[in-house]
């Protein structure tokens, strides 16, 4: 009898545990993609959840300040809304999963380390997806979003949100996906060299272990540095603060293999890249 006991507090808990693990972010937690991007599948996977309930609509806009947007400039930061509407019933929580992809669905930009509670990144089959890390009881999700390189061009944001139950199963929930594609802003004046509102040089280039750089900006603030392989993949991160009049900044690069790099430096309207030849 006290085997028997065992055996069904053992199995209780290992339910528990799987349920739990279910109500965190589906690439975080279980290793799923389901953005509903090409190569994906949706919450409704497998494994996931069971679809069919409350009938929810996904609304996926890209913002700057509390304006939707259609061009994003090249390194500027944005706010990717995710709303999820029931039109049926009331969820008691709701979660999301998205990714940014470029024309050969490649990831774009990045997500901004700075997240708001409750939200995730996981990288899976080299792409970076956002998503919820617990479910809200509100129906959306607000994300900073880095924008990529010039020259990146058209970025399609793929999202799946869910609504659910949260009667700590997989059935019983709904699920909706949804897609926006963004341009890219060839016109900006932010890439005009008379507007740029910071430069940079490379001393001395080319670099072996340190990068190191000179920065002349004309406003102040916290930045990210970020740096390109050649084909256009993000290899490092690193967080800068400029003031007014010139900086300096270093970087360990050691780690990276010999070659081209472009060195791009992004936030606040700032615009500015150099390249950069790794000894």
């Amino acid at each position: 009898m006290k085997f028997k006991n065992i055996y069904t507090v053992a199995a209780l808990l290992g339910l528990f545990i799987l349920l739990q693990s279910k109500s965190g972010g589906p690439a975080t937690q279980l290793g799923l993609r389901v953005s509903g991007a090409p190569g994906d599948g949706t919450c409704a996977n497998t494994g996931c959840h069971t679809a069919g309930s409350f009938d929810p609509s996904l609304s996926v806009q890209l913002l700057e300040g509390d304006n939707p947007v259609t061009k994003y400039d090249p390194g500027k930061t944005y706010t990717l809304r995710v709303a999820i509407t029931p039109g049926d019933g009331n969820p008691a929580r709701h979660g999301f999963q998205a990714v940014a992809l470029d024309a050969s669905n490649a990831q774009a930009g990045d997500w901004d380390g700075s997240l708001p509670a409750g939200v995730t990144t996981k990288i899976v089959a080299s792409r970076s997806y956002i998503e919820h890390s617990s479910p809200k009881t509100a129906n959306f999700f607000e994300v900073p979003w880095v924008a990529p390189a010039a020259g990146t061009g058209k970025v399609t944001f793929y999202s799946a949100g869910l609504a659910a139950n949260n009667n700590s199963q997989v059935s019983g929930d709904g699920m909706a996906a949804s897609k926006i594609t963004i341009d890219e802003n060839t016109t900006s004046n932010t890439l005009d060299i008379g507007q740029a509102l910071a430069r940079m040089e490379v001393l001395p280039n080319p670099v072996s272990d340190m990068l190191n750089l000179r920065i002349t900006s004309r406003t102040a603030g916290e930045h990210k540095l970020r740096i390109f392989d050649a084909a256009g993949n993000v290899v490092k991160m690193a967080p800068t603060s400029l003031q007014v009049g010139q900086n300096t900044a270093s970087v360990p690069v050691g780690e990276l293999a010999a070659g081209l790099y472009l060195v791009q430096l992004c936030g606040n309207g700032h615009l500015a890249a150099v390249q950069m030849v790794k000894l």
